[in-house]
């Protein structure tokens, strides 16, 4: 037999999803017109593939999203919702980057995580598929919004990220089951990567490249917009580079992106997650800077060792390589 008090909590549990099973079907119905039928399948469907519904009128549907211009009545979402309101940073570019737009994708997603911002993106090829990648393998969590129904891949070559992103962050979409990846629906889905995030970082971007719609959107939302110089030769930085002729703010540094964050305050709470190793590295340049060889003798560990550590550094923005292969604390 049950408690009292456990007979309670089923049945709370129970009002609250026929709840949420109602006012999904309602909002599904908002769409769809008078049929129900058709509103109670999709409603089944997102069920059985272990997904969530997230109406406006929820709880759960972040605040960021019901601020912004047509903002979506239902979001179809699997894995853990409750990253729908931590704060993020999107991380946007081409889907095909040259090596700088990988390196800096990789740099940029990597301290994002480490810092515990999630990183919001759209699974596409190139840029998208770096951000949660990095992000994911750094212990990070991010949000794929995907622009078809969530059982649906696309590109295909991704299933098995979409699935560790299930898995370990969240996937979401503003169309039900059985949505194709239509082309009108990719601009679409970018006012909610905007829309979602505190900022957009833009890390490689040409001329017309369908991240600059996620950057325009961005604008319009009062958010904050980043944006990766590139090489005045490259044509895959044009974007980036003609869009700071007129807006953003230049992104060269993870301080950049995470100045009055509340996920991570200050250079000096990074500090405190460095090694022991790292910490001395700090301490012995706070005298001056020193040579890479000169470290080396110092800390008495390997090349590989002290290059990883070092790299660690500069990504959290503590240090700087000036020329000659020479070592400082970073200003700032």
């Amino acid at each position: 037999m049950f408690s009292a008090k456990r007979k309670a909590y089923i049945v709370a549990s129970c009002e609250q999803s026929f709840k949420r099973r109602a006012l999904a079907a309602q909002d599904v119905l908002s769409l769809y017109g008078d049929n129900i039928s058709k509103a109670d399948a999709i409603v089944e469907r997102v069920d059985k593939i272990g997904g969530y519904i997230v109406t406006y009128d929820d709880s759960e549907y972040p605040d960021a999203l019901r601020n912004i211009y047509a903002p979506p009545p239902v979001l179809y979402a699997k894995g853990d919702i409750s990253l729908l309101k931590s704060e993020s940073i999107a991380v946007v570019g081409s889907r095909r980057p040259t090596r700088y737009g990988r390196d800096v994708t990789t740099k940029f997603a990597r301290a994002l995580a480490v810092n515990g911002l999630t990183v919001v993106s759209g699974l596409a090829r190139g840029i998208d598929t770096i951000a949660h990648t990095v992000t994911l393998e750094n212990g990070g969590k991010t949000i794929a919004v995907i622009a078809n129904g969530l059982d649906r891949v696309y590109p295909p070559e991704n299933e098995r990220l979409m699935r560790e992103i299930e898995d370990k962050g969240l996937v979401i979409s503003e169309y039900p089951p059985a949505t194709l990846p239509l082309g009108f629906r990719f601009p679409e889905r970018n006012r909610i990567i905007s829309g979602l995030a505190r900022g957009v970082l833009v890390t490689e971007a040409g001329r017309n490249s369908g991240s600059l719609i996620t950057a325009d959107y961005a604008l319009e939302q009062g958010k904050e917009l980043f944006l990766v110089p590139g090489s005045i030769f490259s044509p895959m930085s044009e974007g980036c580079n003609e869009r700071l002729k007129e807006c953003g703010t230049p992104v060269t540094d993870i301080g950049d992106l995470i100045s009055g964050s509340t996920a991570c305050e200050t250079k000096a709470k990074l500090a405190v997650q460095l090694s022991f190793e790292q910490q001395s590295i700090l301490d012995m340049l706070k005298d001056g800077e020193m040579h890479f060889t000169q470290l080396i003798d110092k800390c008495n560990i390997k090349t590989d060792e002290l290059t990883v550590l070092l790299s660690e550094m500069e990504l959290y923005g503590l240090i700087e390589r000036t020329s000659g292969n020479y070592y400082c604390i970073a200003n700032g």
